[in-house]
Parts: structure tokens; sequence; C-alpha cells
């Protein structure tokens, strides 16, 4: 298959795709926006990981985010305006998580991952079966200090309930050595051999005896099964949580600035003033 392939020649705008010798490469490729994805890239990240885990031809996959960083999370301008147009739920109706398409992928899948891992970002580098991070890149979930808590069920399984608290809760930053001591990742290397390390980790799985890296998948991931149950068939978590992200939270200053730097921008475009008193 040739980059971008997927089944379809061009089906892909904002991400590559490509397979070579039994690995899928899936790279995250808005780097102006430290790849950072909106609704039709976050769409298109599921599909190709759906594809990979159909093709036959696939073995193992590489997650990867081409330029500085990983990926930061959600694009914050495009779900600013998403919100102002069709409501504050707008964009939690779109974005369900990448709970469902890595967890229950039958591919291992490697992160390899660069910079920094925000926000959905973060989370999407850390429920990937391995997890290879550069010296010196960050974890977290920095949208909390602005208002936005965490909905994925990532972090309680992974870090346990108390240091989870504090690291969803504060919006700290988590370097890639301390994630290392947490078990967030399995290998902590410089930045110049992050490329070369996963390649090694990948052909090892692609070069295994068929069979053998799915059901190890299929027998590990056996533990998380509450988690894949809770976030892609409990309706009760869907619509609790729907409701918990919009209630009780005061907006951020930052929050408010940029609706209304948003609200500004879309009202001078279309000749309309701004009304009185309006943030």
């Amino acid at each position: 298959m040739n980059q971008q392939d997927g089944g379809k020649a061009g089906e892909y705008q904002f991400i590559l795709y490509d397979v070579k010798d039994g690995i899928a490469y899936i790279t995250l490729n808005q780097p102006q926006k430290l790849n950072a994805f909106h609704l039709p890239m976050y769409r298109e990240i599921c599909q190709a990981i759906e594809a990979s885990g159909e093709d036959p031809e696939v073995r193992v996959v590489v997650l990867r985010g081409s330029g500085r960083a990983f990926c930061v999370g959600r694009d914050f301008k495009y779900s600013a305006d998403l919100q102002m147009e069709s409501g504050v739920s707008a964009w939690r109706r779109g974005y369900k998580g990448f709970n469902r398409v890595v967890l229950a992928n039958t591919k291992m899948i490697i992160s390899q991952v660069q910079g920094y891992a925000l926000g959905g970002g973060g989370t999407l580098a850390l429920l990937c079966d391995l997890t290879f991070a550069a010296s010196g890149a960050k974890f977290g979930y920095p949208e909390t200090r602005h208002g936005i808590a965490s909905r994925t069920m990532m972090w309680p399984w992974t870090l346990g309930v108390k240091v989870a608290n504090e690291v969803v809760a504060s919006g700290r930053l988590v370097l890639a050595d301390e994630c290392l001591q947490l078990h967030l990742v399995n290998e902590v290397v410089p930045a110049d051999q992050l490329e070369a390390r996963v390649e090694q980790a990948a052909r090892a799985i692609a070069d295994a005896p068929p069979g053998v890296a799915e059901l190890t998948k299929r027998l590990v991931n056996w533990a998380s099964r509450d988690q894949i149950r809770v976030t892609t068939h409990d309706r009760q978590f869907d619509y609790d949580t729907a409701h918990w992200d919009a209630a009780g939270v005061e907006p951020s200053d930052w929050m408010l600035s940029a609706i209304a730097a948003r609200r500004t921008a879309l009202s001078d475009s279309l000749g309309i003033p701004a009304a009185p008193g309006t943030p």
C-alpha cells in the first residue's frame, strides 16, 4: 500500500497512512498546529486505526506525529467555533474518545511520542499497547486549568485513583521520565534515537509468528474489559459525563477571552456589530 492509501487513494487529508512490510504507519500530519485535531481529523485517526485492524497484511501499528509534537489535543479554535454555532455539547457529540478503536483493535499499536502529548493527544498516546517517548517529552491534561475536565477512563485505570486525581485535576505536565516511573511508557530514549527504537520494537512484533501478538493483546486487555465496556457500550456513562462536562464548571478567563475573540471575529466578518456588553 502507498502513503495515504487506507483502501482508497486520497482518503485522508489530515493524516498519513502507509503499510510497509507488515507495519502500518499512522502519522498525524498537522505540524503547524502541533497536530491538534478537529473532528474531521479525529474521524480520520479512528478510521485509519480501524483500517489497520481489518488489514490482514498489518501485524503491528505505529502511531506518530509529524513535526515537534505528537499531539496537543483538540483544536480549540475549531471547537470554540463549533460550540458557538451548535451549542456547548457540540464537541462531545462528535468526539467519543479513542478508547474503543485502540483497545479493541486486534493489532498491537505502538505510539512514538516526541514533544507534547496533551489532552486527547496524551490519552491517545498512553492508550496504545506500547509507548516510547523521547527524552523531554511531556504528557498531561492542561485543559483542566481552564475549566475543561478529562472525560477519559484511561487515567484511573492506568495510574490508580490517587495519582489520576492529582495529575488530571492539577493540569500539570508530566515529564517522560516520571511517566516511566509511573509505568505509563515503556521506554524513554534520546530524541534522535526514538524512530529507530520504535522501528526495532515494531519489527520484532511484525516478525513474530502470526497470531501471537494479537492473542497476547487480547489476553492482556482482558483486564481492561470494564474500561472498554464503560467507554463504548455504557450509555449512562456517555449521558452522565456529557452533562458533567458542561455543568458546575466556571469558565476561566482564558476560555471567556477565546470565546469573545471568536465572537468578535465572526461579527466582523459578517459586518454585524457586537451587542453591547456581550462577553
